[in-house]
């Protein structure tokens, strides 16, 4: 809070030598791009295209962030506007209850004309920024291109080991075996990572597999639309069978259960050009850009025989942008997020300014304009301001999907092969303010019983035989299972 108060104050000072109009804005931005806002380009362009000033000063520290919204609950004011405020919608309840940021359904549709149009279009999205009693709190992030997180699979190993493509769970466990014991990196070491699952959070991307989509509440759909907890349908326990199996096979790692995160761990691990299989967005985050192309999405199908999947990201991110009510002209505020939800201000947030941080080539696709991964990285750290958290506006789907990179190509095309199985289970934005707290408070107690359980259960620390798994599932019961899918259920 200190840092952020100090550089805000310094902004302030010179306030009048930036504009009398100029606006203070703050949020989170990942510590690891090293990205300053007050020296990223991003900003002075969008002043050169909406005519409108901001003071920004991000922060970096996810503690400090979470310390500056606990005291904007208490009524201290750190800006006019949140930007990449990265709350969720119980927070948003929260601030807009208190009175901290500002209803903004009733400025919307004189201010921004470029959002309206959107939402016009897509009567969903309306329906997933409004409360239930017609408040907007916060502005999203759009994507009609969504992405998708997937489970990805090197498929150059496969190729090296003579396997085709596994269409079964079997054939999945006898692959990442082989893996775990061949040179397949030829580097002569043993360092090969089967699988780069750490966390329960990854490991409940392969319940598609065992014919169960659910969400981050642990709540599933049934054929027949009906929801029910994950954890009582029978196959989950098939789920926490097989990764007590690659637990004692190796194929998870020992931490597997004790970090939060494969990227964070792969980050300290072994070499990251050795894995398997791996749960991400895009094997970006894990392996290097010339080794993305071996990666396949893999779709098993359950045991009905059809193949579902997880619509995790979805095309709505709330809580992207508030307005607090230190702001003297909101409207201003909500004219220049505006322009983010249009062409132009959407490639400034995503890629930068055309022949200065990309160009187009004769064929119609784009490249960054800069001829090394350095030279590309420091276009992302001082021009663009997405990546890592959402911000705030359209995402440029159709442009981004035109880049000359071989790579990116894969990738979109794996994300066209899932977009059409993925499903989602669970919205936010159906509940009551009162629904939502009940849920929320018997979600924070049901995560913690769920992946301990499994944990467990994998590891061994708790035997999984009949009795030992029915007095789980009668924990969670007693905890409000049953009720939680009853709130979202009607």
């Amino acid at each position: 809070m200190k840092k952020i108060a100090s550089l805000l104050l310094s902004a302030s000072l010179c306030l009048s030598a930036v504009s009398a109009q100029a606006f203070t804005l703050t949020g989170f931005e990942s510590e690891r791009l090293g990205r300053d806002w007050s020296q990223s380009r991003f900003f002075s362009r969008m002043e050169a295209l909406t005519g409108i000033s901001v003071i920004p000063a991000a922060v970096s520290d996810r503690a400090e962030y979470t310390e500056l919204l606990n005291n904007l609950k208490k009524g201290t004011i750190p800006a006019d506007v949140l930007f990449k405020a990265n709350l969720n919608r119980s927070q948003e309840r929260q601030l807009l209850d208190a009175g901290m940021i500002i209803d903004l359904a009733p400025l919307i549709e004189e201010n921004m004309p470029n959002l309206c149009a959107l939402l016009a279009a897509h009567p969903d999205w309306r329906a997933a920024i409004t409360l239930e009693d017609g408040r907007i709190p916060t502005l999203p992030l759009l994507n009609e291109h969504e992405r998708q997180v997937c489970i990805w699979i090197n498929r150059a190993w496969l190729n090296q080991l003579g396997l085709d493509m596994p269409a079964t769970l079997d054939e999945l466990t006898h692959a990442l075996t082989l893996m775990q014991s061949a040179d397949l990196n030829a580097n002569h070491k043993q360092d090969e990572i089967p699988a780069a699952f750490t966390g329960v959070f990854e490991m409940r991307f392969l319940l598609p597999y065992f014919g169960i989509v659910a969400d981050d509440y642990n709540i599933a759909r049934q054929p027949d639309g009906s929801l029910v907890f994950a954890p009582d349908l029978p196959a989950y326990r098939d789920f926490i069978t097989l990764l007590h199996d690659w637990y004692e096979k190796g194929i998870l790692p020992p931490d597997a259960f004790t970090n939060l995160h494969s990227a964070q761990a792969m980050n300290t691990a072994k070499p990251k050009t050795a894995i398997g299989l791996l749960v991400s967005p895009t094997p970006y985050t894990h392996v290097p850009a010339e080794n993305v192309e071996q990666y396949e999405a893999l779709l098993i199908p359950g045991p009905d025989g059809s193949v579902r999947w997880r619509d995790f990201l979805g095309s709505v991110w709330t809580g992207c942008f508030a307005v607090t009510r230190s702001c003297e002209d909101p409207a201003q505020a909500l004219r220049w997020a505006d322009a983010l939800y249009g062409e132009e201000g959407a490639l400034l947030a995503f890629a930068g300014k055309e022949g200065e941080d990309f160009v187009f080539k004769d064929d119609g696709k784009w490249i960054f304009a800069a001829d090394t991964a350095q030279g590309i990285n420091d276009i992302r750290i001082s021009s663009i301001i997405y990546t890592g958290v959402p911000v705030p506006g359209l995402y440029p789907g159709e442009f981004i999907e035109h880049v000359d990179s071989a790579a990116d190509q894969h990738v979109f095309s794996e994300y066209r092969r899932v977009r059409p199985i993925s499903e989602r289970i669970t919205e936010p934005y159906t509940l009551s303010a009162a629904d939502q707290a009940r849920a929320a408070q018997l979600s924070m107690t049901l995560v913690e019983l769920v992946d301990s359980g499994i944990a467990r259960f994998a590891t061994g620390e708790v035997e999984l035989t009949d009795g030992h798994y029915a007095a789980w599932l009668d924990s969670l019961h007693a905890a409000g299972s049953d009720e939680l899918v009853s709130l979202f259920q009607k």
